[in-house]
């Protein structure tokens, strides 16, 4: 995305003392320069990134005036891989080009203070189980956000919290009122082992298999298991211990906003700690999970992979973290090919963890939740907002109707976002963003006699060539929908005959 580097010096000053400073533009015309990224190292450390719009001409930067640092960002994780303490600033416009010495000094010394940050930290969730989490913290919020219950994102399967990075900048952009988490599963981004939890007697060299294939669990994982009721042990847990730790408060509750497989999450732990849930954003949550429940009575995805296992998943798992394999199902499940690309190298970094190929497997053959998707939907007791991509071609919106039909129709709120796919905190961050401000908002605004629906907006909203449509019903509305919904009450019917 950054097509050149504009500036590269070493720059000694009052506001950033022995810093390495690197620019990168975007041009546009192949002439001037409009948007800049500049980055700010100490030597040997973590670079400290700043992000600011340069214009040289007010026409000229209006065609970037939408292109905040919650888009920029992607662009720039190949410049800062580690992605650590990312700092939105103000938008500020400068009159000069960067190349300039002094408008360059200029510019730096002028920096305002952030509106917001995000902020990676790492905890031990059980011994030897390291867990990482990203919080965005608002300057706009810091006398209110411990009042109010914190948004916490909930990846998918094969993700981190990295994936959410687009949306927290968005809300942070919004000026959101509460703090905002992401966080990583067990054996999925950053969260891992801090040892192997099986030791082999000739240990792989391999990149990702070098822990977990002996047949004898290290102290602290006997138990180890990658699965849906693992996790939701995991999510229980940050919301119970965890985030009351960081905060000096007593307890927490949260909305929790899950994607796909971290929405069944989401859902699963809403049907069992009512209390530790405000409400659930659902972002094309996945309503099936795991199928080794009877068909692979040899394993349950425990320590002491099978040699047989070991060896098909190996296959299978080399084969899926390749670039090309990763592409083809992005591209598969996104509305759009006009992706940043560089989600591609965050996908496949956590592949490379010593004990990521004996993680998938245990994924694999872990079995199912204890319950059903409707089985958990119909225990919930939090408003949910279900905020789908209408594109999804897994996920198809047939699912997100049939949870609107089994759930109380006024603690449901049903939008479709199109065009977008699978993952719209990732396709549409800013429609999904608002969408959940204005859940977020509408749970606390309590007015005598006013259900949560009447205070969320109706209308169709446009963000650019994306639209947010508002389903009252969840009523189908074409022939694979209708005949999905005449299934669904036959199978009511019977449950009644019975």
């Amino acid at each position: 995305m950054w097509k050149t580097l504009i500036d590269d010096r070493v720059l000694s000053s009052a506001n950033f003392p022995a810093r390495s400073i690197k620019t990168y533009g975007v041009q546009d015309q192949g002439s001037k320069y409009h948007v800049a990224k500049v980055s700010l190292c100490k030597p040997n450390t973590v670079c400290h990134n700043e992000f600011r719009p340069v214009s040289l001409k007010s026409h000229a930067f209006s065609k970037f005036k939408n292109l905040t640092a919650g888009k920029l960002l992607s662009g720039m994780k190949s410049f800062n891989p580690l992605g650590t303490n990312l700092v939105c600033t103000k938008q500020t416009t400068y009159s000069q080009a960067s190349d300039s010495q002094n408008s360059f000094e200029t510019a730096l010394s002028d920096v305002e203070q952030p509106n917001f940050s995000i902020e990676e930290n790492f905890y031990d969730w059980k011994d030897g189980h390291q867990i990482c989490y990203s919080r965005l913290r608002s300057n706009a919020a810091k006398d209110v956000s411990h009042q109010l219950p914190p948004v916490v994102f909930l990846p998918g399967f094969g993700v981190g919290a990295f994936h959410f990075r687009d949306v927290m900048f968005e809300l942070g952009r919004l000026g959101v009122d509460r703090e905002v988490y992401a966080l990583d599963w067990f054996g999925q981004g950053k969260s891992w082992p801090t040892r192997d939890p099986a030791p082999s007697a000739s240990p792989s060299s391999e990149l990702g298999f070098q822990w977990g294939f002996g047949q004898q669990a290290s102290p602290g994982y006997e138990d180890l298991v990658y699965s849906i009721e693992n996790w939701t042990s995991q999510l229980e847990h940050f919301l119970s211990h965890e985030l009351p730790a960081r905060s000096g408060s007593s307890g927490f509750s949260a909305v929790l906003a899950g994607n796909s497989l971290g929405g069944l999450i989401a859902t699963n732990l809403g049907s069992k700690r009512q209390d530790l849930v405000e409400g659930l954003v659902l972002l094309n949550a996945t309503p099936f999970w795991g199928f080794n429940k009877n068909y692979v009575p040899i394993w349950k995805g425990g320590v002491g992979i099978p040699k047989v296992i070991q060896s098909v998943a190996a296959l299978w798992w080399n084969s899926i973290r390749t670039t090309k394999t990763i592409t083809t199902m992005l591209d598969l499940v996104y509305a759009s090919p006009n992706y940043d690309k560089s989600i591609i190298a965050e996908i496949q970094e956590p592949t490379k963890h010593p004990g990521a190929a004996a993680a998938f497997c245990s994924i694999l053959f872990s079995p199912p939740p204890d319950r059903t998707f409707e089985q958990m939907c119909a225990e919930l007791k939090a408003p949910v907002l279900l905020c789908y991509g209408r594109d999804d071609p897994w996920v198809v919106p047939a699912w997100g109707q049939k949870i609107k039909r089994e759930m109380p129709t006024d603690q449901v709120l049903y939008y479709e976002i199109s065009p977008s796919g699978h993952c719209p905190h990732h396709e549409t961050p800013e429609p999904v963003a608002h969408t959940i401000r204005a859940f977020c908002r509408a749970l606390h605004l309590t007015e005598e006699g006013s259900s949560l629906e009447s205070r969320m907006p109706k209308e169709t909203i446009t963000f650019g060539n994306v639209t947010v449509d508002y389903l009252s019903k969840g009523s189908p509305r074409n022939i694979f929908e209708k005949l999905t919904y005449g299934a669904y009450c036959i199978e009511k019917y019977v449950l009644k005959l019975k």
